[in-house]
């Protein structure tokens, strides 16, 4: 049913065996007699069952695709059990985390140190109304680049862990270099994800500055109103986030979709010139076409009257055939995320920002070998190594 679709071209290049329509139709937020008409005859064809499964858990979708098949009648015994089960797992944790994100706003507040919540429970919130139908696996806060430091103080008091082997002298580094710091409980099951930024400035000058914090909105976890970045900056952040991972999971681009579309007062006009401040115009827009290609995301036709952009249109394009063309997500190596993020960029001074972004090194690089700190440098003549021999996927 591409007609539903403010892109057909997109929905039918992912249409191409009747499971991958039935899981976009579920990830549809419309009310339309015909969308649900449709999911119910394509739910009584011959589907493979498995594959649909096994596709929707690769692209974190099951919450969706639950909530979009409860009420239809002709679901396979086995599999209707098996997605209420994963449906009732994920609620589960959700709601601890979603527990756990409360009890640290609390504290922070509690210590006159700001926060802002990240994606996890406070985006299911923004953008679905229900904290059980997002994946999430860890929580991210955003704290301003001064508190950094003493909110991880704050953290070990609550029985998190810096990374095993953190030096003092690479903690300083990162602080300067990076944009996050995960700290872990409970043997790792419990993660949070410390943010001064919501990516590298190399990778993308979308700062969070002081008219990020003034714009700040609230969600209600338990009881609790927990603070986070506007639907208008939280977007940016999502298609930042999403060009960052080439749009590896389409849970990433139900996000945007419900995020728009769930407050129809957005403020366009903000976006815009935000984005073209931080010069990601191109990652936006791609962010935009996925969502209402894939997604059901609507959206002014007035963002897109400038006339297409033919590498916006590739690059959409190319995610959704990765996306589709496996149960089982593709590997993405450093030449594939190398060549996609500098497309993302339609300027030199991006790419060169990006290349530059890449050679900086992680805290995996400063895990991998300890130098004095008098030696940091040498992280920057080892980090073209390890990516030339790990073949990894940059950050």
């Amino acid at each position: 049913m591409p007609e539903l679709f403010r892109d057909a071209k997109l929905f039918t290049l992912a249409a191409t065996r009747p499971e991958h329509e039935l899981l976009l139709l579920c990830l549809h937020r419309g009310n339309n007699e015909d969308l649900h008409t449709r999911i119910n005859d394509l739910a009584r064809s011959p589907l493979d069952w498995q594959y649909l499964f096994l596709l929707a858990r690769r692209h974190s979708a099951l919450p969706l695709l639950h909530r979009a098949l409860g009420d239809v009648d002709v679901l396979p015994d086995d599999f209707r059990a098996t997605l209420r089960e994963e449906f009732r797992k994920n609620a589960t944790r959700n709601t601890l985390l979603a527990g756990e994100m409360a009890r640290l706003a609390r504290l922070f507040d509690s210590e006159g140190l700001p926060l802002l919540a990240y994606k996890g429970p406070a985006l299911a919130r923004q953008a679905f109304g229900d904290i059980s139908l997002r994946r999430f696996v860890d929580l991210d806060v955003i704290v301003r680049r001064r508190d950094a430091r003493r909110a991880g103080e704050l953290l070990l008091t609550l029985g998190y862990e810096k990374p095993s082997g953190l030096t003092p002298s690479h903690e300083e580094f990162l602080l300067r270099r990076q944009h996050n710091l995960a700290y872990a409980r409970d043997g790792g099951l419990m993660i949070v994800e410390l943010h001064w930024e919501v990516a590298p400035a190399r990778f993308a000058a979308v700062p969070v500055g002081e008219g990020v914090w003034e714009r700040a909105t609230t969600v209600n976890l338990f009881g609790t109103d927990v603070r986070c970045p506007s639907p208008e900056d939280l977007l940016l952040a999502l298609a930042v986030h999403g060009t960052k991972h080439l749009w590896e999971r389409l849970a990433w681009v139900c996000d945007v979709a419900a995020l728009v579309n769930s407050h129809p007062e957005f403020d366009w006009a903000h976006v815009r010139k935000r984005a073209r401040e931080a010069r990601v115009e191109r990652m936006l827009h791609l962010a935009l076409r996925l969502a209402r290609g894939l997604a059901g995301g609507e959206m002014p036709a007035a963002l897109f009257e400038d006339g297409e952009d033919k590498t916006v249109s590739q690059l959409s394009e190319e995610v959704t055939a990765a996306m589709f063309g496996s149960a089982q997500p593709l590997p993405i190596g450093f030449a594939r995320n190398l060549r996609f993020n500098l497309r993302a960029r339609p300027g030199l001074r991006e790419r060169l920002d990006y290349l530059r972004f890449v050679l900086t090194p992680t805290d995996g690089d400063l895990a991998a070998l300890k130098l004095p700190a008098g030696m940091s440098f040498a992280y920057y003549l080892l980090r073209p190594l390890r990516l030339a021999f790990k073949g990894e996927a940059g950050h």
